[in-house]
């Protein structure tokens, strides 16, 4: 195809969507213009994306750049679609999607319509879409704090309970005003029950991740505060019900913190969800409702309904999680929460508690999560034992249950291996964790093990008992684990229903007047939040079990749905045998029916050797010959293996352990094992729970009470029954079916009725009966991604989880016979160009009216509806069916919508783009004549412009020579000005040179005279400070070179001492040649002495500096005493050969220290003054520069302070000149009033002179005018003109004179302007008496 054909089909696109293995449904558009009859393959093309979340049904994108570049031509059969068409896109003119808050608002409703609408919204952070009545919520994977504010509760309650007041209107009219939520459902349900007086039901449904449990949190919070967000109370009632909402608030609280608690013990992480029901429940929540009458003479217009208590109901408990779960699963919250606890409260209930984690315990293992939802396992330990005293359990009875749960988790360390004395025996190798536990239940060590290893069994009166493998006793122990824990589950929950139901704990009604008459009966909005739909690779016996459930469910939810389009149908005026819907009562005959799958698993239990495969196999046989049967039939299944056709599709079902599952019974010897058990709640539980135990008081009391009615014109009589029937089931019924009550219904004659199967059956009837009686809600949840992350929906993930909740059902259904629906404006506006194909009658009729504008006012929606019937007569006329006398159409309209069958609007889309392509052609034409008469405007702007800028360039070279001669002009102009005023500044600049000159003299003379005298004050000043210094260094320098003087004379005094010890040596060898003849007696005085005059020099070592010279004094006549010792020695001593005396070599040693310190001392001195003296040097410079800095700062100083004070007067001169302005323009401004007020006075006088002129004027024409005609003196008549032509004369000058003197007109008497003359005056005088002598004559 060529550019220009490809443009030309891409102009008659239309938008559909295609199937995508990848992206299950993906956008696409029609680009080929039209089909062959017997073709069945069409071309689209489909635009690219790298992935999902880019995935957009936004047809902007394939009529604009991305479907051009990056897309792909692909052929579609449409054999694969239903009926053989694409389904189209919900988008507008420009191809933007539609996106609607409420999905039957759609014109198209199909499954890919409902994925697209659902993304977007999830895309921009609406988690909740509306599909007629029913909330699909898409778990947004965040909280949003302004989606579930106090303010957000408020406005929901006032919109659809508190504000819908009107009968002619319903609650659901009012939805429109608000958007979807799930307080939209708890809302209406609130008032179904206040209001209608009729129970109510919110099934919220969904799989594990989707939001089931935090939905119904939510609703139970909305639920609970609806009243308290009335403030519509008269005063009279305000202070009672706000008294009586206090006094119901703890009852409030414990049914608000009773869903946490179960979710502690009921809940664990899966792998889809860190937070997934391992249970169904039915929560009942019981209200105290106020009788209509009572509630219109309290001046209530809405009765009012308090939350009293709540019921919960339990299905099957996932017992085998307790003792096995996946690697990144855990088994149930509340073993976690209890290893986290404290150590000190470990300690109070197990001593074997105290240092153990969870790896301590093999059923519980290691976690790589400690954090749910935001808090950690120690956290959510202290709200579960807050929530259990809130309930009751607290105390002893905390106790019990905390050493019953590590029961569950001993026994899980139990280690059994076989018997060496017996290979079908077995023992108990771990006798450390088997004392363990005998000490936790209060029984003997031997009876567990035996209770654990051996079975009993009792044939024809005989009992004996019989050896288990370690494998059969492993499983033996495993099963009463998960037998335990279920029971104290099911205790727990009757312990909440005792804690939480209005019967034994709503003493006081908050109507007192209804309280005889209507004791102990309660509304109730029932919550159902219970597993979804299951289909995995391997499925079970539990997934048959809640597939089963969800079975049931579907078949109340088709039923519902089909009520409701009946409803609709029945408003829009249309037939009700056009609506056909699939029913699944053959999948659910085929479970419980007579020959059905649980009869036939009931069977195999009883049989002695039943077994799962003889189960498949008879269920088969049984089924072989049923036509309809739902049950599959693949030649690759193995015999154990078999498959259901279920509502949301096929699945295969394994039954390994099908048969073991469904009896699930407690063997003998535990039971009696768990009676001996001094741990009440275990013995009682466990022990006697086949029993009647009377002393057990978790029954809630059965009360058999009246129904309470409503008066007729508020309340329904039907309503009135299901009230009545609503409430004996509940009285009749047990708070927790899996506990005693469930199972001492055994029938006597087979043990049928105890297997798991049948049990749910039951309760699954009863759940249906309860249901069945209330008037039920939907809120479907959607989990829109695996990966748990905000804004991203996985396509096949989604379409999944829709077609297993259901709502693609809903949807065949409610457009089973009509597809398509859009209301008559939009049908008129969309195919408002299709007129030309309605009959010519048609069309006349059509815009021809005689009717009057009131009566077209009253009747303008069965026009618009004749209008819309008139037009699609025509356009659709190819579709209709004759059949005898009937004729079917391609379209039924009713009241407020158009309704389609399949296939009339895609024709209607088409003609409507065949219509849009004529007119396209048409607006083109427009277009390029509109396009060539621009071009030659332009062309002809273009040219006079190309002239005006010609003549402009004519103009300019005149122009130019003119001021070219100007220029020149004033050139030599300024050329004269210009001399003249430089031989001016010539002169000033020589006489400012003269004078600069003159004061440069003088100036330097006296600088040089300062400069002169500065120089010999320093001079004296240097020398006053430095002679000081100089005397002090002078004074230095004499004593270090009388020092170095005396240091010298002992160095040489030394030398000499040395060179006679010597000559001493020498002497000594000479005489060891030839010995002496005698001894010196006087050696040692000597000696004494020598050393006596040497301690004054070795005290002078330690001396300061002032002491040295006589140190070097000291040193100096030791020296001359050892010098002089040699000498008296000759005499004295005899001198041995080759060595110093000792008193000689002490003197020598000490000598040379003393020299050694006064080296140093001398050094360290000069090093000392050194560095003084460059100190002095820093100081002196330092002090320098701080002089200058200080002179340069007071210099700068005093020039700011004389800026500043320059200022300062500056600115008191500017204020004054200001202030003189301000009354300047005060005074102007009085003046300016004056004059106006002058002026305004004087207009208003010169306006009132001019009128009397005027006057006058006229009065005297008058005058004159009768004169002439009645006078006959002529000579009068001209003296009286004359006077009149005076008068004007007088008049015009006077005029005149007015002008000069401005509006008033005025002048001082005696000036210009003023009275007449005497003259005047008497000739006037004269006149007028002639006048009037004539007149009267």
């Amino acid at each position: 195809m060529n550019e220009g054909g490809e443009k030309e089909c891409t102009s008659n696109q239309t938008a559909v969507y295609i199937q995508s293995t990848p992206h299950a449904w993906v956008p696409a558009r029609i680009i080929q213009s039209s089909l062959s009859t017997n073709s069945t393959t069409l071309q689209v093309r489909v635009a690219n994306y790298e992935e999902e979340a880019d995935i957009q049904s936004d047809g902007r994108d394939a009529l604009g750049g991305r479907a051009l570049r990056d897309s792909e031509v692909v052929d579609v059969n449409l054999s694969d679609y239903e009926d053989g068409v694409l389904p189209l896109q919900n988008v507008d003119e420009s191809g933007v999607l539609v996106e609607v808050e409420d999905m039957v608002d759609l014109p198209f409703l199909h499954e890919a319509a409902i994925l697209y609408n659902l993304k977007a919204r999830h895309m921009k952070g609406h988690p909740y879409t509306r599909t007629g009545d029913i909330v699909i919520a898409v778990n947004p994977y965040q909280w949003m704090d302004t989606l579930y504010s106090d303010d957000t509760r408020t406005i929901y309650a006032d919109t659809l309970v508190w504000n819908v007041t009107s009968k002619e209107h319903k609650a659901d009219d009012y939805k429109k005003h608000v958007k979807p939520h799930v307080y939209e459902t708890s809302s209406l349900a609130y008032r179904g029950l206040a209001v209608d007086g009729i129970n109510q039901s919110i099934l919220v449904s969904g799989e594990s991740g989707a939001g089931k449990t935090e939905t119904v949190k939510i609703l139970m919070s909305h639920l609970a505060s609806v009243q308290a967000s009335h403030t519509d109370a008269t005063p009279a009632t305000d202070v009672k019900e706000s008294k009586s909402s206090f006094r119901t608030s703890p009852i409030v609280a414990r049914v608000l913190d009773s869903n946490p608690l179960l979710e502690a013990f009921g809940n664990a992480k899966t792998i889809r969800n860190d937070n997934s029901s391992r249970f169904g429940k039915f929560i009942q929540l019981q209200f105290d409702t106020e009788d209509p009458i009572h509630a219109s003479y309290a001046g209530k217009l809405i009765p009012s309904a308090v939350l009293a208590g709540s019921k919960c109901e339990v299905y099957l408990l996932e017992k085998s999680r307790v003792i096995c779960h996946e690697e990144e699963e855990r088994t149930y919250h509340i073993f976690y929460q209890l290893l986290a606890a404290p150590e000190e409260e470990k300690e109070e209930f197990w001593d074997g508690l105290v240092g153990t984690d969870n790896e301590s315990f093999s059923y519980v293992g290691w976690t790589d999560t400690e954090v749910i939802e935001g808090k950690d396992d120690a956290t959510r330990w202290n709200l579960t034992r807050q929530a259990l005293g809130l309930v009751g359990v607290k105390g002893d009875r905390l106790k019990l249950l905390i050493r019953t749960i590590c029961v569950v988790m001993q026994l899980g360390n139990l280690v059994f291996e076989p018997d060496p004395s017996n290979e079908e025996a077995t023992v108990i190798t771990s006798t450390e964790e088997l004392d363990m536990l005998a000490s936790l239940m209060g029984i003997d060590a031997m009876d567990i093990q035996l209770a654990l290893t051996e079975r009993t069994v009792t044939a024809r009166n005989e009992t004996f008992k019989v050896p288990l493998n370690d494998t059969k006793a492993r499983d033996s122990c495993d099963a009463f684990a998960k037998e335990i824990y279920a029971r104290i589950f099911h205790w727990l929950v009757r312990t909440i229903n005792e804690a939480t139901s209005a019967e034994k704990n709503y003493k006081e009604p908050l109507f007192p007047k209804q309280k005889k008459k209507l004791e102990g009966v309660f509304g109730t909005i029932g919550l159902l939040d219970i597993f979804g739909f299951e289909s995995f690779d391997v499925n079970r016996f539990e997934q048959l079990c809640i597939n089963y459930a969800n079975e049931k469910l579907q078949q109340k939810f088709t039923l519902d749905i089909f009520r409701s389009v009946q409803s609709e149908y029945e408003f829009e005026g249309i037939e009700l045998g056009e609506v056909n819907f699939a029913d699944n009562s053959d999948v659910l005959d085929l479970i419980e029916g007579r020959m059905g799958l649980i009869n036939v698993l009931n069977e195999e239990c009883i049989r002695p050797k039943g077994n799962d495969i003889a189960f498949v196999t008879k269920i088969y046989t049984m089924n072989k010959d049923n036509e309809a049967t739902c049950l599959i039939q693949d030649k690759f299944y193995r015999d154990y293996e078999f498959g259901l056709k279920h509502y949301a599709g096929p699945v295969t079902y394994d039954s390994t352990g099908f048969v073991t599952k469904n009896m699930d019974n407690l063997p003998s010897d535990l039971s009696d094992c768990a009676k001996k058990s001094t741990n009440e709640l275990l013995s009682k539980e466990v022990g006697y729970a086949d029993s009647e135990d009377p002393s057990s008081s978790s029954q809630i009391e059965k009360k058999k009470t009246p129904a309470k009615k409503r008066p007729p014109p508020r309340r329904p009589a039907r309503g009135a029954m299901q009230r009545a029937g609503s409430e004996k089931k509940q009285s009749d019924h047990s708070s927790a079916p899996s506990g005693r009550q469930g199972l001492q219904r055994k029938a006597s004659s087979s043990i049928v009725a105890e297997t798991v199967w049948t049990k749910f059956r039951g309760q699954l009837t009863e759940l249906m009966s309860n249901i069945g009686q209330t008037r039920t809600r939907y809120i479907r949840c959607i989990k829109p991604n695996t990966v748990k992350k905000p804004l991203v929906m996985q396509h096949w993930s989604a379409v999944e989880q829709l077609r297993c909740a259901g709502v693609v059902a809903a949807v065949t259904i409610s457009r089973s016979a009509f597809p398509n629906r859009l209301e008559h404006e939009i049908t008129l506006d969309r195919f408002a160009g299709l007129w030309h194909k309605a009959l010519p009658e048609v069309v006349s009729s059509n815009h021809t009216s005689s009717t009057s504008l009131d009566d077209m006012e009253e009747d303008e929606p069965n026009k618009i509806r004749d209008d819309v019937q008139r037009l699609l007569t025509g356009a659709l006329k190819q579709l209709e069916v004759v059949k005898g006398d009937k004729v079917t159409r391609g379209f039924v309209c009713g009241k407020t919508r158009t309704y389609f069958r399949a296939g009339a609007l895609e024709l209607l889309e088409a003609e409507r783009l065949k219509s849009l392509g004529l007119h396209t052609v048409n607006m083109q034409r427009v277009i390029r004549g509109f396009v060539a008469r621009v071009k030659f405007l332009k062309l002809r702007k273009a040219a006079i412009i190309s002239q005006s800028r010609g003549r402009r360039v004519v103009a300019r070279k005149k122009f130019k020579r003119a001021r070219k001669a100007c220029i020149l002009i004033q050139c030599w102009l300024r050329c004269i000005h210009a001399g003249e005023e430089l031989v001016t500044l010539r002169r000033n600049r020589s006489a400012a040179m003269i004078q600069t000159h003159w004061r440069m003299a003088v100036a330097i003379t006296m600088l040089k005279k300062s400069v002169k005298s500065a120089a010999i004050i320093q001079a004296m000043v240097r020398g006053s400070i430095q002679r000081p210094i100089f005397r002090k260094q002078l004074k230095e320098a004499r004593e270090e070179a009388k020092l170095e003087n005396q240091l010298k004379a002992l160095q040489r005094k030394l030398e000499e001492a040395e060179a006679r010890r010597i000559e001493a040596e020498q002497r000594a060898k000479e005489a060891a040649e030839n010995p002496p003849p005698a001894v010196n007696t006087n050696h040692q005085a000597n000696v004494s002495e020598t050393v006596a005059s040497a301690q004054p020099a070795q005290q002078t070592e330690t001396s300061s500096l002032t002491t040295a010279s006589t140190a070097s004094g000291a040193a100096a006549s030791t020296a001359a005493k050892m010098a002089a010792a040699p000498v008296e020695e000759k005499k004295n001593e005899v001198v041995v050969p080759g060595q110093l005396t000792a008193q000689q070599q002490t003197l020598m040693d000490e000598s040379g220290k003393m020299l050694e310190y006064l080296r140093k001392e001398v050094f360290k001195l000069r090093s000392q003054n050194s560095q003084l003296r460059k100190d002095f040097d820093l100081l002196k410079e330092n002090n320098q520069r701080l002089m200058d800095a200080n002179a340069s700062a007071g210099a700068s100083f005093a020039a700011l302070n004389q800026h500043a004070k320059q200022l300062n007067k500056a600115l008191t001169v500017s204020k004054a000149e200001v202030a003189t302005s301000k009354q300047q323009v005060h005074k102007l401004n009085l003046a300016q009033v004056e004059l106006k007020e002058e002026l305004k006075m004087k207009t208003g006088t010169y306006i009132a002179e001019v009128h009397s002129r005027l006057q006058y004027q006229k009065t005297m024409g008058r005058i004159v005018d009768t004169i002439q005609e009645r006078c006959r003196d002529s000579r009068l008549i001209e003296d009286v003109l004359a006077m009149s032509d005076e008068c004007e004369m007088e008049f015009a000058a006077g005029g005149g004179d007015m002008h000069e003197m401005g509006p008033a007109g005025m002048a001082e008497p005696g000036g210009v302007g003023g009275s007449p003359s005497r003259a005047e005056s008497a000739k006037d005088k004269s006149i007028s008496a002639r006048f009037t002598s004539y007149l009267w004559g």
